[in-house]
C-alpha cells in the first residue's frame, strides 16, 4: 500500500507515523502550494470550502507522485465536512483517477481500534493501540513545539527561524515513544526560552483545518510573530484526537463558556471558537484572533457571537476569512492595524494604573 493524505500543518509528521506503524508506505504529497489550490479548484465546486480545495489539490499531487491509497478525515453533522469525502471520490474517479479511497469517519475508538483498522491493514488491534499511542506522542509533541515557536517568534523572531528547521528535524527524526520523549527536551532547548515576555499575547480561534494548516491562513501565526504578539491556541490534533478519545475536558469547558453566546450548535467548530474565545478573556489575553473559510456557516454565525462577547467585556476581536482569492497585502494591512490597536490599548491601561 502507498498511502497518502492531505497535508495537515506540523501535524502531518504524526499522522505519517501513524500510518507507517500500521505498515503502509507513506507518500506525502508536495507543501502546499499556489498549485495545490489551483489544481483543486479546477475540480472543485465555485463556492465549496477553501480546506475542501486545498484537499482536492493534495490529493491529486500525491496521485502523482505514485500513491494508490488515499485516507481522508470524514465528519457528520451540520457542516459540509460530513460529505467532502463523497465529493473527493466523485471528483476523483470523474478524472479517471485509479486509487483505493478511504474515508475514516469518527468512529468509536472500539470500532477504530478493533475493526476498522484491523480490516484496512490486516494487523491486529494490539499493533493498532500502539499506533495510536504513538500518534498521540507525536502529535503532542508538535503541539508543543508550536507552542515554543510562536513564543520565540514574537520575543525573538530571528531566533525562531534560525531554532525551526533544527526542531522540526528531531520530530521527524523520533519513531520510538523513548526517542519522542526524549526530543521533548530535545526542542525545548533549541528553543532556548528564557522566560522573557511578549509584548501582547493573542488567542487564535476558529475552523479546525485552519487551525492546523498554516498554509491555509496565509502564516498568520508567524506573521503576528514578526510584530511582536505571541499566538496562543487550544485546537490542535493532539487535543482533537484526546476529543474523540473521550478523555479531552477543554471541550467541555468550551460548551460550558460558550453558552451565554451560543446556546445550540449550528455545526462544525463555532461552539469551540466561542468557548475558546471566552476562556481566553478569562486568562487575560490581550485580543482574539478569528480565522475560517470564506461561507463557512458555522463560523459566521460564532463570528456573531464573538461580537457579543467584545461588545461585553471589550476584548478585541479581529474576525478573518479566506479564500483562494484572499489578498496578502489587505490580510497583513488588517493584522497590523490590529495588532497596534491593541498595543496601544495595552499600553493606555498600564498608563492608568500607574
Amino acid at each position: 500500500m502507498k498511502a497518502s493524505f492531505p497535508n495537515l500543518g506540523y501535524d502531518t509528521y504524526a499522522l505519517k507515523t501513524f500510518l507507517e506503524d500500521l505498515g503502509a508506505e507513506v507518500i506525502l504529497p508536495p507543501p502546499n502550494s499556489r498549485r495545490t489550490i489551483e489544481f483543486g479548484s479546477l475540480h472543485s465546486p465555485e463556492l465549496i470550502c477553501m480546506p475542501y480545495k486545498i484537499t482536492l489539490g493534495n490529493m491529486l499531487e500525491a496521485l502523482e507522485l505514485g500513491a494508490d491509497t488515499l485516507f481522508m478525515a470524514a465528519g457528520a453533522r451540520k457542516c459540509r465536512f460530513g460529505y467532502y469525502h463523497y465529493l473527493h471520490e466523485r471528483a476523483l474517479r470523474d478524472l479517471g483517477k485509479e486509487c483505493r479511497f478511504i474515508p475514516v469517519t469518527q468512529y468509536s475508538p472500539f470500532d477504530f481500534v478493533f475493526k476498522v483498522m484491523p480490516g484496512i491493514f490486516d494487523v491486529s488491534p494490539f499493533r493498532v493501540m500502539r499506533a495510536v499511542t504513538k500518534m498521540l506522542a507525536k502529535s503532542r509533541l508538535t503541539q508543543e513545539f508550536r507552542q515554543h515557536l510562536n513564543r520565540k517568534m514574537a520575543i525573538d523572531f530571528g531566533g525562531a527561524e534560525q531554532a525551526k528547521p533544527k526542531a522540526l528535524a528531531v520530530i521527524e527524526r523520533a519513531h520510538t515513544l523513548k526517542e519522542i520523549q526524549a526530543a521533548r527536551g530535545e526542542v525545548l532547548r533549541i528553543f532556548n526560552l528564557n522566560g522573557t515576555e511578549p509584548q501582547i499575547r493573542l488567542g487564535l480561534v476558529g475552523e479546525i483545518y485552519f487551525m492546523i494548516e498554516q498554509f491555509a491562513s496565509q502564516e498568520i501565526e508567524k506573521e503576528l510573530g514578526k510584530m511582536g504578539a505571541e499566538v496562543v491556541f487550544e485546537r490542535s490534533l493532539y487535543r482533537h484526537i484526546r476529543h474523540l478519545l473521550f478523555s479531552d475536558p477543554a471541550f467541555t469547558r468550551s460548551g460550558r463558556l460558550a453558552h451565554r453566546y451560543l446556546q445550540e450548535s449550528p455545526g462544525g467548530e463555532a461552539i469551540r471558537t466561542v468557548g475558546e474565545a471566552v476562556y481566553f478573556q478569562r486568562q487575560g489575553l490581550d485580543g482574539v484572533v478569528h480565522i475560517f473559510p470564506f461561507t463557512c456557516m458555522p463560523e459566521n454565525i460564532a463570528l456573531e457571537a464573538l461580537q457579543k462577547l467584545s461588545e461585553e467585556t471589550g476584548l478585541p476581536v479581529l474576525s478573518l476569512s479566506f479564500d483562494e482569492h484572499t489578498s496578502r497585502t489587505g490580510l497583513l494591512t488588517r493584522l497590523e492595524a490590529f495588532v497596534d490597536l491593541v498595543k496601544r490599548r495595552k499600553l493606555g491601561r498600564r498608563l492608568h494604573r500607574n
